[in-house]
């Protein structure tokens, strides 16, 4: 099996092998210490400084994002939502099921976000802005510094979700203004499904400390503050997951540390892009592009199709799209461990297969 999915993604061995090992007992000063460790080396990925400031949950990056609402706002804020796909309006469903009052700035699925979108709500009043920064859905990365720009004008805390953007996309937290960076294991970071962190500005985190108790016991971040300086969390972690992290740091220290492994991510991508549309095939372009994946758009074949075969007959598993996009659009990931020649390969039976789909429409 071979995934170019935006997540999970294809593991490194080193990664890998860490399943191979027992579960330790985690209630230990060398668990944590180990936890401090990890959560350091990604204050530094980040772009930010680390105090205690990075929670980890046992949790998809769906719980992470709520517990973001619930933790940091109330029904007192005004918070602004960028609505340009699936995870944007995921944001809009969670205030809405908090009841804390919201605005969106409504995208279409192919429409670029200007600061045009972001005029007529300056000057209102918002507590924040909350973006899913890459959305993964239709392929668009915002741009992190006019968002910041516009939350440094207005007042307003910033609240990225970075989930598919961390380590495919440059990323420097603290330079732009970010308050709350949320993102999971299983996608830039390549490890398994099942751990989210949070990590906070300064200003965040003591407004979290200073709001009373959250809407779910299991989710109040004022306990993992109180448990983050031993590097434990209240309830039981995913331990291996952790163990993971640390053999992944070491494998992005071994690629020569953040520039170097963003660069060849960026390569991958480059080549992909490159490769497939003088190949003949529709590559979705949007400025500014994430390096995590490339978007192909089809017409006269369905995109489906072309995910189902490639499952069946390969293994090879990509990101089909939902709705009213599924027969329209596929998604391609260039994070994990995978090279330009897999890519290749995955681009041929791709073309493979929509050759044999067009000559079954021919002889119906």
């Amino acid at each position: 099996m071979k995934l170019f999915t935006v997540g999970p993604v294809q593991l490194y061995k080193q990664v890998a092998e860490v399943k191979r090992e027992e579960i330790p007992y985690f209630r230990t000063e060398e668990y944590g210490g180990m936890v401090k460790g990890c959560l350091k080396g990604l204050a530094e990925l980040l772009g930010t400084e680390y105090n205690d400031n990075i929670l980890y949950l046992t949790a998809s990056g769906t719980a992470a994002m709520e517990a973001v609402i619930e933790n940091c706002f109330t029904a007192l804020d005004k918070l602004l939502v960028i609505n340009g796909g699936s995870f944007g309006h995921r944001f809009c469903e969670l205030c809405a099921w908090h009841k804390i009052p919201y605005d969106a700035i409504e995208l279409k699925w192919d429409e670029t976000l200007t600061a045009s979108h972001l005029q007529p709500f300056a000057g209102k009043g918002y507590t924040a802005l909350i973006v899913n920064l890459h959305e993964t859905s239709v392929g668009q990365l915002y741009d992190l510094k006019m968002l910041s720009e516009f939350c440094r004008q207005n007042n307003m805390y910033l609240v990225v979700d970075a989930i598919s953007t961390f380590l495919a996309d440059d990323y420097a937290m603290d330079d732009n203004g970010v308050d709350v960076t949320i993102f999971s294991s299983q996608k830039g970071l390549c490890l398994s499904p099942g751990l989210s962190f949070v990590a906070f500005s300064e200003r965040m985190k003591q407004r979290v400390l200073l709001q009373g108790r959250a809407a779910s016991a299991y989710f109040d971040f004022r306990d993992y503050f109180r448990n983050i300086s031993r590097g434990q969390t209240p309830y039981t972690p995913a331990v291996f997951i952790m163990y993971e992290l640390q053999a992944m740091l070491k494998v992005i220290s071994s690629f020569g540390g953040k520039a170097a492994w963003l660069a060849d991510i960026k390569a991958k991508a480059e080549h992909f892009r490159t490769t497939a549309a003088s190949a003949g095939l529709k590559v979705k372009s949007s400025t500014p592009q994430s390096n995590m994946m490339t978007v192909l758009e089809f017409d006269g074949v369905s995109a489906r199709d072309i995910f189902l075969a490639l499952a069946a007959e390969y293994q090879i598993y990509v990101n089909p799209c939902g709705g009213e996009l599924a027969d329209r659009l596929m998604r391609v990931s260039h994070a994990g461990n995978i090279t330009k020649a897999d890519l290749d390969d995955l681009l041929a039976k791709i073309l493979q297969i929509k050759t044999a789909l067009e000559a079954q429409q021919c002889a119906a």
